[in-house]
């Protein structure tokens, strides 16, 4: 699914190479047969925006402009623009998912930590997908297997549930890492906090666009730990307390999602650290886990959107 828009150009009028010259002065970047524009430092574009051609004939060439059904604001309103401009200068005409030349309505144009903030939850919806996904490959243990556990041997459940609990935990630290970066880059305190000396490595991958300033510094600090986590974004603002809104009742129950992670963090230091695996920790316990970190990660989402009274938008994990 996505949004998808098909421009016809005049072929006897409009060269191949005059159209993927416009197309790269709308910053476009040529990757194979596609243009892509979606890369930048502000936070504006989610899905990014895809341009081909996609078909042709004696007398017309027609390109393919889509985005994805979850593209953001700035993603429509690149694809718009691009649709546009093409219209403009190569006399063309086209047809969108909405009708023949109308354009896509663009919805709220967000960009910056707020946006920033929103990519860092909402880029692993993908990545909880897959992981759901893995797991339903494994069967149960057979009866035979479950005595493993009286020779102190884990099953393949309790195994294969420990193994990818560090996946999971994975996409906790990836998403506390990527909100930081993204409340960093745009933080008032980033020359204090940025006072600090980088690696002859991490200055050449900054030198060379692979890496940004906030994310080298992010790297240094941990994100394996919720108590650290917590730490580290009250350095970054006073006001944010992580564990706040994962401290608050959950479902009647005695342990906070607070707890919880902590719990789900330190199982995968075990397993990681020392090779310890965890036998009374099952595939039903791990999928109950992802269905809690889902909601304890959407949880400080919506408080950091409090704090700094941004409007949230729709979170699909």
């Amino acid at each position: 699914m996505g949004n998808d828009a098909f421009v016809h150009i005049a072929k006897k009028k409009y060269s191949k190479k005059m159209i993927e010259t416009l197309l790269q002065m709308m910053d476009y970047k040529k990757c194979g047969e596609v243009f892509y524009c979606g890369n930048d430092a502000e936070y504006k574009y989610f899905s990014g925006i895809r341009v081909w051609q996609c078909d042709e004939d004696e007398s017309e060439v027609v390109y393919w402009i889509r985005t994805q059904a979850f593209a953001s604001g700035y993603d429509i309103k690149k694809q718009n623009d691009t649709i546009r401009y093409l219209k403009k200068y190569c006399q063309a005409n086209f047809e969108s998912d909405i009708g023949k030349n109308r354009y896509f309505e663009t919805g709220r144009l967000i960009k910056g930590a707020e946006s920033g903030c929103y990519f860092a939850i909402q880029n692993l919806d993908n990545h909880f997908s897959l992981l759901s996904h893995s797991l339903s490959k494994y069967p149960d243990d057979v009866e035979a297997e479950k005595s493993f556990v009286e020779f102190g041997l884990p099953t393949p459940s309790s195994f294969n549930a420990n193994v990818y609990l560090s996946y999971l935990c994975s996409l906790i630290e990836e998403f506390f890492r990527a909100t930081y970066i993204a409340l960093l880059r745009y933080s008032d305190k980033k020359e204090r906090i940025l006072n600090m000396k980088f690696s002859p490595y991490d200055m050449a991958d900054i030198s060379e666009g692979k890496k940004t300033v906030e994310e080298v510094y992010a790297r240094t600090l941990s994100f394996q730990n919720i108590k650290k986590v917590t730490s580290n974004f009250k350095t970054l603002n006073s006001k944010i307390d992580i564990s706040k809104p994962l401290k608050e009742p959950y479902h009647k129950r005695r342990e906070s999602l607070y707890e919880q992670m902590d719990k789900i963090l330190e199982r995968r230091h075990g397993m990681i650290h020392r090779i310890e695996i965890d036998l009374n920790y099952s595939t039903q316990e791990l999928e109950k886990d992802i269905k809690d970190v889902k909601v304890a990660l959407k949880r400080v989402y919506l408080y950091i959107c409090k704090q700094y009274r941004w409007e949230p938008e729709e979170i699909i994990i």
